[in-house]
């Protein structure tokens, strides 16, 4: 009899299980089933008929499916990852591989035609069969989740519209669902119905109701991430809209007019913060290299724990002050090579100090570089004396010193005396970080910053997926406030989108909002309206559109997804928990699984024996789990599919 698996969605994490299960079934005989109304590999994310403008924020060299020697597991895999099939298909040079953002219907048509590559190449008995539809429910008979796990218990999976299907093993690869509307977003939709205005839910761009979104009336945005960009672009060149480039800026950045259509409507962003994300770096070098470290690294941490006797490691206290030095590290050395004016003193002094600050923590001989400050997130930004006196006998701009929260917030406490001024200040902003973003991390302080996160955080994602960081700590800390703060910096969109905004802007289509935006209603006959308001300016924004351009939120407590809801509320799933003290627990993101097997916990807290997942909703003992898997990055998503496949097969 066949050893019988269903991977509930089938976009890039569900073909991750996929091939590692054909790569290690050998002459075994496995019936795998693929459920997804969408094609096995897109999936809904990267659908390949959704609009070209579209863009992925990762070069198509960053990105793979297929397991390569650095993730040290056997068998390799023959597939290509995105750059090898790309350069096949397109004859392109590497130039163009690494420093192209490439629309996501073209990542798409890459993981459909690994599913295809895949299939083509599977063992003999292997069958595999996809069912374009969605799986509803889960059933299993009594006591099939107690069985052990080298025996049998068939599991059924309920289709919408299909068979219900007997399998021995579930994998759940959901991805991204959405998520409920909470009460706030429930009474704008009502408002907006009631009041024969437009609200547009948070949700795929691509599958949102856009066309509702009229010519020449203003739109106001909740959110100023990627979501945002991804209407901005279908909402200018989808509507027939043009840019020219018309030179370029001494970095190399593009600078473009925009040709309107008529059939735009007025943008206007909003956010906590007022600005974007800080758009990605893009130099000639693309791909840039690996940045090296110097603090934040294995060895130290080794010392570090020689000196406090082991145990798990704390951020804030522990992990963070190596970070730090590996920023200022960073930034200063780019200060160096591009402006050394700003330097009045010995560059040398500034290393010499951080290597004594590094040593001091290590050895515990001081408290932490930093501490806290209220009002301001985390450990970010105030630095002891001994530091700020070496800074500033150092630099001799106090604009050129390294200032964390004013790079993530720099409209904090700002005020304007009109919107307008508003308007020029946020072209400042966005012409010099694009700007930066073609000098590179080697010339650009502020993307220097980007490399070393970049590798900070994939070192930071291994420790934690290792179990070697404390849960309050990765709960509080790592999720309090340095994950967002890392994607302020790292995680904003390619750019050619802030290249687009300035041109929008400077067409008269784009007003913006400003910092700690409020979203009210009105409600006045034909003028009715949703206001968008903000401290920094005297001036709300009123318009009769409003889009929730937030990204859904990862809660699965929240999911709006009916074969997650309904396995949660039968006790098939439980959400994970975190213990803060003795009777009180927090509840988290995620699911409850098994760290080291990624078997999913009921509410009774037993690991099923044949269930697993390999998801955003590992979210509890993983960290960064939306980064794509990238080539020769030993990267821990294929690592993860093996182990499953290999308990599976094993079982």
């Amino acid at each position: 009899m066949p050893r019988r698996v269903g991977i509930i969605g089938a976009g890039p994490r569900g073909l991750s299980v996929l091939e590692r299960l054909c790569a290690l079934a050998g002459d075994a005989t496995v019936e795998i089933h693929l459920i997804d109304p969408f094609p096995p590999g897109a999936g809904i994310v990267w659908r390949t008929d959704q609009h070209p403008d579209l863009l992925m924020n990762t070069t198509i060299g960053e990105q793979t499916i297929f397991p390569d020697p650095s993730c040290g597991i056997s068998p390799h895999s023959t597939g290509p990852d995105m750059a090898t099939w790309y350069r096949r298909e397109h004859a392109a040079s590497d130039a163009e591989v690494f420093s192209t953002f490439a629309p996501r219907a073209l990542y798409g048509r890459y993981l459909c035609d690994s599913f295809d590559h895949i299939c083509a190449q599977a063992p003999a008995g292997v069958s595999i069969r996809h069912h374009p539809t969605v799986a509803t429910a889960v059933i299993e008979p009594r006591g099939a989740a107690d069985s052990p796990a080298g025996q049998r218990a068939a599991q059924l999976i309920r289709l919408a519209d299909g068979p219900t299907l007997e399998v021995d093993d579930i994998v759940l690869c959901v991805g991204h669902i959405p998520a409920r509307l909470n009460e706030e977003r429930v009474a704008w939709q009502r408002f907006a119905a009631g009041a024969h205005l437009t609200y547009l839910p948070p949700g795929l761009p691509a599958e949102a109701d856009v066309d509702a979104l009229q010519a020449g009336e203003t739109v106001v945005f909740r959110g100023f991430g990627l979501n945002y960009f991804d209407h901005q672009a279908m909402l200018s060149t989808g509507r027939g809209g043009t840019f020219a480039q018309t030179g370029t800026t001494d970095a190399g950045a593009p600078v473009l007019a925009y040709q309107a259509s008529g059939q735009e409507p007025v943008l206007a962003p909003s956010s906590r913060r007022g600005v974007p994300y800080r758009c990605k770096p893009i130099t000639v070098d693309h791909p840039l290299p690996d940045y090296p470290l110097r603090y934040f690294i294995p060895a130290t941490l080794e010392r570090l724990a020689a000196e406090t006797g082991g145990g798990d490691l704390r951020f804030n206290d522990q992990l963070w002050p190596l970070i730090l030095a590996d920023l200022r590290y960073a930034w200063y050395a780019a200060l160096y090579a591009s402006e050394p004016e700003a330097f009045v003193g010995d560059p040398a002094a500034l290393t010499e100090a951080l290597a004594e600050a590094v040593d001091r923590h290590v050895s515990r001989r001081a408290a932490a570089e930093t501490r806290e400050v209220a009002g301001r997130p985390g450990r970010q930004t105030q630095e002891s004396s001994a530091w700020s006196d070496v800074e500033s006998s150092v630099i001799g701009d106090p604009e050129r010193i390294l200032d964390l929260h004013a790079l993530l917030r720099p409209l904090e406490d700002r005020t304007f005396a009109s919107r307008a001024e508003l308007n020029a200040w946020m072209l400042d902003f966005l012409r010099r970080d694009l700007d930066a973003a073609y000098r590179g991390p080697a010339h650009a302080p502020e993307k220097a910053l980007f490399a070393v996160l970049w590798a900070a955080r994939a070192y930071l994602k291994e420790l934690i997926a290792d179990g070697r960081v404390d849960d309050i700590s990765f709960h509080t800390e790592v999720r309090g406030w340095f994950e967002g703060f890392v994607s302020g910096i790292c995680d904003g969109p390619p750019p050619q989108r802030f290249a687009e905004l300035i041109a929008l802007a400077e067409a008269g289509l784009v007003e913006f909002v400003g910092p700690e935006v409020r979203i009210t209603t009105s409600r006045a006959g034909e003028r009715s309206c949703f206001r968008a308001s903000s401290p920094a300016v005297d001036d709300p924004v009123e318009a009769r559109a409003l889009v929730d351009a937030a990204s859904p939120a990862n809660q699965v407590r929240h999911a709006a997804d009916e074969v997650v809801t309904g396995m949660l509320d039968r006790g098939q799933l439980a959400v994970a928990e975190l213990e803060l003290s003795e009777g009180v627990a927090q509840p988290l993101s995620g699911l409850d699984v098994d760290p080291e097997t990624l078997r999913t916990r009921d509410a009774r807290g037993y690991d099923h024996p044949h269930r697993y997942c390999l998801s955003i909703q590992l979210s509890a003992v993983q960290f960064g789990l939306a980064i794509a898997a990238n080539p020769h990055k030993s990267a821990r998503t294929l690592r993860d599919a093996h182990r499953i496949a290999e308990q599976i097969l094993g079982g």
